[in-house]
């Protein structure tokens, strides 16, 4: 059984088995289990879904019927440990660069690459680079809901900067991201789906159905109007380019030589397309604890997956206690 995992998944995942249950740590949870649903039923593989508690926080298990075994899937946490190493690697590197070092001779050599490029960070003679360790301080960022519009505090680099660099006269502000996927925000929200006086409007801003959005408990049904998915867009775009940020350099490593460097200067340029219906992701009773909006997305020419998710974070949370963007460049 543990062999029909393996080949389904190959995006990097660590899967072992425990008895009858086989765990799969991953970057994107979602995407891995949505993966292997897709390769149970290509295969014709009898399987069951359900939320157990005991076993997965706020994602739903897999029972695959005939082996009697649960696949229970949890994240790999990416900014803890990857991302505070990709942080010191990064300065490392570009300290060493500075004073000498080959680029053969980098960790992310790659990374130096694309700044070269996109920045026109280069050593030479007279020039200097310093650089500002700052992603220990961990700035929060609040979201606030007024008159059918959706406002994110602290979306310029000075709040979302990791690395700030001071080369010759000028100052860039890095945000660092390493992975397949990455949250660009995590905010609470769910105060305004509760709340009778935003209720209504917060569903409409998003296209949500509100007698869906049910399966997060009777407190969050409401009756909401037929959505306006080019009213709803403009909605989404608007957030997301809040979320991404403005003057500041995103840096994602996706993988090795894969690696964007986008200086944003001023507010992103977002296209949002394939927003309909069948976007929508609603919570159920027993079966998922969350709500989702999938849309594909050009920011600032890069194309993007991207996932507007409502949910909690542990077994406690109740309702969509976050909204969290989950960002997958193409």
């Amino acid at each position: 059984m543990l062999n029909i995992i393996r080949k389904a998944l190959t995006k990097g995942e660590l899967i072992t088995q425990t008895n009858k249950d086989i765990t799969v740590k991953s970057k994107d949870r979602e995407l891995s289990k949505s993966i292997l649903e897709k390769y149970l039923k290509q295969n014709k593989i009898l399987f069951t879904e359900s939320f157990k508690k005991s076993k997965s926080s706020s994602i739903n298990v897999i029972t695959l019927i005939k082996y009697n075994t649960d696949v229970i899937f949890k994240p790999i946490i990416q900014k803890g440990a990857g991302g505070l190493k990709f942080e010191k690697e990064l300065e490392n590197d570009l300290n060493s660069y500075f004073s000498g070092i080959e680029l053969q001779g980098l960790k992310h050599k790659d990374v130096i690459k694309e700044m070269q490029k996109v920045l026109k960070i280069d050593r030479g003679p007279g020039k200097t680079l310093k650089i500002i360790p700052e992603g220990s301080k961990n700035q929060k960022r609040q979201l606030q809901y007024n008159n059918g519009k959706i406002i994110i505090s602290n979306n310029t680099g000075k709040t979302l900067t990791d690395l700030t660099i001071k080369y010759q006269n000028k100052i860039y502000y890095l945000s660092l991201k390493i992975s397949q996927t990455y949250y660009t925000i995590s905010a609470s929200i769910y105060q305004y789906f509760l709340n009778k006086g935003t209720q209504v409007s917060i569903n409409e801003y998003f296209g949500f159905d509100g007698q869906k959005m049910a399966g997060f408990g009777k407190d969050y049904s409401c009756i909401t109007k037929k959505p306006n998915y080019t009213k709803i867009k403009s909605n989404l775009q608007n957030l997301l380019a809040q979320a991404y940020g403005k003057e500041v350099v995103i840096i994602h490593k996706k993988m090795q030589n894969d690696v964007m460097v986008a200086n944003i200067k001023s507010t992103p340029t977002i296209a949002i397309s394939n927003l309909s219906e069948n976007s929508y992701v609603y919570p159920e009773v027993g079966k998922r604890k969350y709500a989702n909006i999938k849309v594909f997305a050009i920011i600032n020419k890069h194309k993007y997956n991207i996932n507007f998710q409502f949910r909690g974070t542990t077994t406690i949370d109740v309702g969509p206690k976050y909204l969290r963007i989950l960002m997958e460049r193409l």
